[in-house]
C-alpha cells in the first residue's frame, strides 16, 4: 500500500514539473526594467526569434548621448556580437530642440534591433 501511495506520490510531482517548465510569463518581458549602469528605465520586447524592440524611458538627468549609448550596449547584449542592425523608430532629437523649445518634453527612444 506504502509502494502504491509513493508512487502515484512520484508520478504527480513529475508531471507537475515537466508541465510548468514550459510555462513563460509574457508579462515580464514587457514591463519596464532598470539599468543602473546607465541609469536609464527601458522597456524590451521580443518581436521574433532574433528580432528585439528597445524603449528608453525619457529621464530628466540622462541626456540623448547616455539612452542612444545604452541601446548600442544592450544590442551587443542581446545579440550576442557586433552583426546586429538598430533601425531608430521614435525619439531622435534635433541639434536645436533644446533651444527652441526649452519645455519640450521628449517621447521615449524606440528602437527596433535584428540580430
Amino acid at each position: 500500500m506504502k509502494k502504491i501511495i509513493l508512487v502515484i506520490l512520484f508520478f504527480i510531482i513529475c508531471n507537475s514539473l515537466f508541465a510548468c517548465s514550459g510555462l513563460t510569463d509574457n508579462k515580464v518581458q514587457n514591463t519596464a526594467q532598470w539599468d543602473f549602469d546607465h541609469q536609464v528605465q527601458f522597456i524590451q520586447t521580443k518581436l521574433k526569434k532574433s528580432s528585439y524592440q528597445l524603449e528608453v524611458i525619457p529621464n530628466n538627468s540622462v541626456g540623448f548621448e547616455q539612452s542612444a549609448m545604452f541601446l548600442l550596449r544592450k544590442s551587443y547584449q542581446l545579440c550576442g556580437n557586433y552583426h546586429y542592425k538598430v533601425e531608430m523608430i521614435q525619439g531622435i532629437e534635433d541639434f536645436d530642440d533644446k533651444r527652441v523649445m526649452p519645455n519640450y518634453i521628449a517621447p521615449s527612444l524606440i528602437a527596433k534591433v535584428v540580430c
